[in-house]
């Protein structure tokens, strides 16, 4: 399937996302998800009442197998719709997932990051991060889609916000299969929606930068002792993949 780079790119930058159907293979979700199980077991263990609101769980990923797989961060379609949008020299800081159970509840609506002048709400920036993610299950009504407020990621925030809550402004559920990319401005709002199974949907995320925006997170959420990225993997990779990665702290091994 032809995928048109400038349409993706239009449609995020006009309603705030794009998907890209079927478009990660099958093995290396497959993969993720089976390593993803073991340490979602380990988290939850741990920290059983949920660390982003009551059953729902924020986990931080190391690049490093069987989370990290080329297919799912060196794709040539993604990487020219990041660098339409976000310009040449962008990079990778973090990588992460969302992960509800049952008993889980509506995440408040929100953005993930603020406007660059929060002083001028009305001033339109194109976008400075994007958000690459993906699901190793499939999303349903049941398991708690993602839902977002479309066309909002250039509106003044908390007015914006307060619409949304009150239905002036709706809410749609994006309902992603396994293999499906969904690129965002992660300015848009968004939210979370309730698990009602007893099965991990996990929601995993992979956020790109302009190259001069600086974002950095010193640890990995509900996974703090495990390096970010290690000195030896990170050598093991394609020149490509090491570029985008340049930024993220290295150890040792």
């Amino acid at each position: 399937m032809t995928i048109d780079i400038n349409k993706c790119a239009e449609e995020i930058l006009e309603i705030g996302h794009c998907v890209l159907p079927a478009h990660f293979p099958s093995s290396a979700l497959d993969e993720f998800h089976k390593g993803f199980l073991q340490l979602f077991e380990e988290v939850s263990e741990r920290i059983p009442e949920g660390n982003r609101g009551p059953q729902r769980w924020a986990i931080g990923l190391p690049f490093a197998p069987p989370f990290y797989h080329s297919a799912l961060f060196n794709d040539g379609v993604v990487n020219a719709i990041v660098e339409r949008i976000l310009g040449e020299n962008s990079y990778i800081p973090y990588y992460g997932t969302d992960t509800p159970m049952q008993g889980s509840e509506y995440q408040r609506i929100h953005a993930d990051l603020p406007f660059l002048f929060p002083e001028e709400e009305d001033h339109v920036h194109p976008p400075l991060t994007l958000s690459v993610r993906f699901v190793s299950v499939d999303m349903t009504f049941e398991n708690g889609p993602f839902e977002s407020a479309e066309r909002t990621q250039n509106l003044p925030r908390n007015e914006t916000i307060r619409k949304a809550e009150s239905g002036q402004i709706p809410l749609k559920p994006v309902m992603l299969k396994a293999g499906d990319a969904l690129i965002t401005d992660p300015r848009n709002l968004h939210r979370g929606t309730p698990n009602q199974t007893d099965t991990p949907r996990p929601f995993a995320v992979i956020v790109y930068n302009r190259s001069w925006y600086w974002t950095k997170k010193e640890t990995l959420e509900a996974n703090e002792s495990t390096p970010q990225l290690k000195e030896s993997f990170f050598k093991s990779l394609s020149p490509n993949e090491q570029h985008m990665l340049r930024m993220v702290p290295r150890t040792d091994g």
